[in-house]
């Protein structure tokens, strides 16, 4: 397996709309899906799996060892950027033809291209907070490591905005995200029939 098998597009580069979207589908590992040598169910359940190996039976031999601990440190440490305005290690936790597409429409391809987008934030975004409530593990179509993110996004530009939020992070053979997908939900929270 190499280090772009997150990669959706067709490879050159170009942006071609007739391109299938990529879709991965995030197996969260419960007690169901997790079975010992005996073939009997129990074991890992995902609130579980902080501090084990990934499972290698269900992926392919190129599956890094990392931890998932690692695996959330990094997403962690990607997320505590945004806040301190430091992404001098960007390049050590995004593989060079990752892909970033945000939860409001834009779609970066690469480093290079992260490394503008961010800048031109830098340039007109303060980010108060992005704050992390759950992780849960799975595996991608191609038995690669992925994280879904649950989190809180606070920030200014011409007014102070906050919202909330899922990230399905992918990770390649070098344990570096290649693929992230962000989703966005309102902050506020209506209850129509009283039920809190």
């Amino acid at each position: 397996m190499n280090s772009n098998s997150c990669d959706a597009g067709n490879g050159d580069g170009a942006e071609n709309p007739t391109d299938e979207p990529h879709v991965a589908e995030v197996r969260l590992l419960t007690e169901v899906d997790v079975a010992d040598d005996a073939g009997n169910a129990g074991g890992m359940h995902a609130a579980d799996a902080t501090d084990s190996k990934m499972p290698q039976d269900r992926a392919e031999a190129s599956v890094p060892t990392m931890s998932w601990d690692a695996l959330e440190q990094s997403v962690r440490r990607y997320f505590a950027m945004w806040e301190t305005c430091d992404f001098s290690d960007l390049d050590k936790l995004f593989a060079q033809d990752c892909r970033y597409e945000e939860c409001y429409g834009p779609v970066y391809r690469g480093l290079q291209q992260m490394h503008r987008w961010i800048g031109d934030m830098l340039a007109k975004q303060v980010v108060d907070s992005w704050d992390i409530h759950e992780m849960m593990h799975g595996l991608n179509p191609l038995g690669m490591p992925a994280l879904s993110v649950t989190w809180t996004f606070s920030g200014r530009e011409k007014e102070p905005y906050i919202f909330d939020g899922v990230s399905i992070i992918e990770f390649n053979d070098e344990g570096r995200m290649c693929r992230v997908r962000e989703f966005e939900a309102q902050h506020s929270r209506v209850f129509p029939y009283g039920d809190k």
